[in-house]
């Protein structure tokens, strides 16, 4: 009996055998886009971790002018390992600034590719990605400060997984910015900065950098490097979950449709089985057996993909970020869980469909089907317009609605590769109309000038060269244990376009910092143990700061000296900048400088949503392949019907166009709304305090998207005349469909 029910289940198998090839495709197509973007999630997060852990990244840092007292201070404070101190130094070379860091014993120790540490003040290590990016390699030769460094090293760093170059320059080009480990001895005397190991609170830390006269205390986990983590991880896994979904519900909209409407075809046979005893339990293996069959497959398939995938994609997330070892690992709990998730969905869907085979007796499953339509659809009811469109328009329309579950089918399967398509369009506008919005109509300078805090009333000699210019400063804000930066403005500055009245009477804070906080207009906030006024909310996609006056900030800070330590600049010459830059011993950046650094914050995202326009393009083609099939499948006598009867495949297949137009009229439109839904959701995931992603699809790109999904639907209908121009006459009149 059980080799009769197994060679039964094959048998049905390979009669549904395209529906389920189709079925198979999703699970494989989902499944593989899961397991490749949470491998690279696990296997990142482990790698990066590790990376941090054994390069000794410092769990504190402090950053001010300090001596071997401050360190022997900080190295004697219980909860501290170790203390080491040195020095970092920006140099300047033309377009390219090279960040020389001092090496410190056992902690932030660089990750060594290849050659030796630097020995002396004569030898340097590169970092490799900049060293990649200009084509340097042991042996050559570098210049700091008129110094030549022979690189004996080619390194990555627990501190620069990202290039950050600063607060402004997240993402650097590597060809513009390299970080240079040199020896301690080729600084002066003194230290920069002291970074220290151990288990110590950011209260206590933060007290210990007041007690040793630190200009900035940071702990591990605020550090820019650390934070930029955190959020690719969120990304990414966000990015995971977001697409399987889609495919999980139209895996059980194909199944819940196959499985009925085969149930509804061999009613006859069932009602046969059941009359010769075979159990319950025995019919649902029949059809669940099918569907988890090929849910393995699919689900074993797709991890299998996924392994090919993953390497390739890895490299091309390296533009962002590089973390040494970082590549495919085999996670046997995450296949087989993806596995098992797929048997699951397939399987409880198989049973939710055939539920209605255990109630009617033996009897009544033989009697003969009851053919489906006849009944009058909305339009029919409108006479005047009925009888004035032709019959094959009737046809369709009647059609169409016949067989809700292959309409709905349809429907859901063009609706849900629009709303991909257009999602995966509308990130990249998104990213696009977050820059421009920026930089064309809230940044009203060119560059920005970082010096040395000097009092508000003694000029700077820079701006003598400058046309236009504008005083500030900034201060770190501590809101709710993180740091922001405060800028504190002049009444007359335009720089930005901010409402600067609203900073006489308070902050002002962007929107988004205002949705996080939970305050609006007129209520408080404390920075540190100050309490101030929220004057005004605006709207600000990167470089989130707070903005107030010169008075408010006299009036609410304690011990507040009228001081500036940034110069915004307008209508400046940059290669006038450059040469001053290195004379007066200033650093800036330009309007162009953090164009760069946005772009190669969305450079990596570019990946993933190439990923997803040709998964949408699959998952789009499959769904209509396969409840295509079934469609044909089902109206085989039908169709042969209407040609024994003289309808030409011409008019057989204009009225399937017309079918196909009016699923397009409604699933486009809805396609659009879900896809505009969905990046509004994606969006937080990509929005922190770096940048807000602002939600935006242009309407070239529902053009598009609108486009690609027709011409699916018009390769469908091809493969469906080809199919019907084949039909045989004996073959057809075998199936009785409806």
């Amino acid at each position: 009996m059980n080799k009769s029910i197994f060679r039964l289940i094959f048998r049905k198998m390979r009669h549904n055998l395209p529906q389920l090839i189709g079925m198979t495709l999703l699970v494989i197509v989902g499944a593989a886009f899961f397991v490749t973007l949470y491998t690279i999630y696990l296997s990142y997060d482990r790698q990066a971790n590790h990376l941090f852990e054994t390069q000794g990244y410092a769990d504190v840092t402090y950053y001010g002018s300090f001596d071997s007292d401050d360190l022997a201070v900080v190295a004697q404070k219980e909860g501290i390992r170790q203390a080491r101190g040195r020095n970092v130094r920006d140099i300047r070379d033309g377009d390219i600034t090279l960040r020389a860091v001092g090496l410190t014993d056992d902690i932030n120790t660089p990750y060594l590719y290849e050659g030796v540490l630097p020995e002396d003040s004569t030898q340097c290590a590169l970092l490799s990605k900049h060293a990649r990016a200009r084509g340097i390699g042991l042996g050559d030769i570098l210049r700091l400060e008129g110094r030549r460094l022979k690189v004996c090293g080619l390194v990555a760093s627990p501190e620069y997984v990202y290039m950050v170059q600063n607060e402004r320059a997240m993402m650097a080009q590597p060809e513009r910015f390299g970080v240079v480990f040199v020896n301690e001895s080729f600084f002066e005397e003194g230290y920069g900065e002291i970074v220290a190991l151990g288990d110590i609170g950011k209260d206590v830390a933060e007290d210990l950098g007041v007690t040793i006269g630190a200009v900035k205390t940071v702990m591990q986990s605020d550090q820019l490097n650390k934070v930029l983590f955190r959020e690719d991880l969120k990304q990414i896994r966000t990015f995971a979950y977001v697409f399987p979904l889609i495919f999980a519900l139209l895996i059980i909209m194909i199944v819940y449709v196959m499985i009925k409407r085969t149930i509804s075809m061999e009613g006859r046979q069932i009602g046969v089985y059941k009359a010769l005893g075979v159990t319950d339990a025995r019919l649902l293996l029949i059809y669940i057996t099918q569907s988890a069959f090929m849910a393995i497959v699919g689900g074993i398939l797709g991890c299998v993909v996924a392994s090919l995938l993953c390497d390739t994609i890895i490299g091309f997330f390296s533009s962002m970020f590089e973390v040494p070892g970082l590549a495919f690992t085999f996670y046997p709990t995450l296949w087989g869980s993806v596995i098992l998730v797929c048997i699951l969905i397939c399987s409880f869907t198989a049973i939710i469909s055939v539920r209605g085979v255990f109630m009617p007796m033996p009897a009544e499953l033989m009697r003969s089907r009851m053919p489906s339509g006849g009944k009058q659809i909305l339009m029919e009811r409108a006479t005047f317009l009925w009888r004035r469109i032709s019959f094959n328009t009737r046809y369709a329309l009647k059609s169409t609605l016949r067989n809700k579950g292959r309409f709905v089918a349809v429907l859901l399967g063009m609706c849900g590769s629009c709303a991909l398509l257009t999602f995966a369009l509308g990130f990249f506008n998104s990213a696009e109309y977050t820059q421009n919005s920026y930089f064309d109509d809230f940044v009203h300078y060119d560059a920005l000038i970082e010096l040395s805090p000097m009092p508000l009333e003694m000029e700077h000699p820079v701006e003598q060269h400058l046309d236009e210019s504008s005083r500030a400063l900034v201060l770190p804000a501590v809101i709710r244990e993180k740091e922001y930066p405060l800028f504190v403005v002049q009444d007359s500055f335009d720089m930005l376009q901010i409402d600067t009245w609203r900073t006489k009477d308070g902050l002002i804070i962007t929107e988004y910092l205002a949705q996080q906080w939970k305050v609006s207009e007129g209520d408080s906030l404390m920075i540190g143990d100050t309490e101030v006024r929220v004057s005004g909310v605006f709207k600000q996609s990167f470089g989130l700061s707070l903005y107030t006056s010169y008075d408010y900030a006299s009036e609410v800070l304690s011990d507040f000296k009228p001081f500036y330590n940034v110069i915004f600049a307008r209508d400046t010459d940059v290669g006038e900048l450059k040469t001053l830059s290195r004379e007066q011993g200033f650093e800036y950046a330009t309007q162009e400088d953090d164009k760069r650094s946005f772009a190669s914050v969305m450079e990596s995202l570019n990946t993933l949503i190439w990923f997803m326009l040709a998964c949408a393009v699959i998952l789009g083609l499959t769904v209509l392949y396969t409840v295509g099939l079934m469609n044909l499948s089902a109206r085989e006598y039908e169709y042969m019907f209407m040609g024994v009867m003289g309808y030409p495949i011409k008019s057989i297949m204009s009225a399937h166009i017309k079918e196909t137009v009016m699923q397009l009229v409604l699933a486009l439109p809805a396609g659009f709304v879900l896809g505009y839904g969905i990046l509004n959701v994606v969006k937080t995931a990509f929005s922190g305090d770096s940048f807000v992603l602002s939600a935006a699809i242009y309407p070239e790109s529902y053009v598009y998207a609108g486009i690609i999904v027709i011409v699916m639907a018009g390769l469908i209908a091809l493969v469906s005349r080809f199919r019907i121009v084949r039909l045989d006459i004996v073959e057809g009149l075998k199936v009785r469909s409806e």
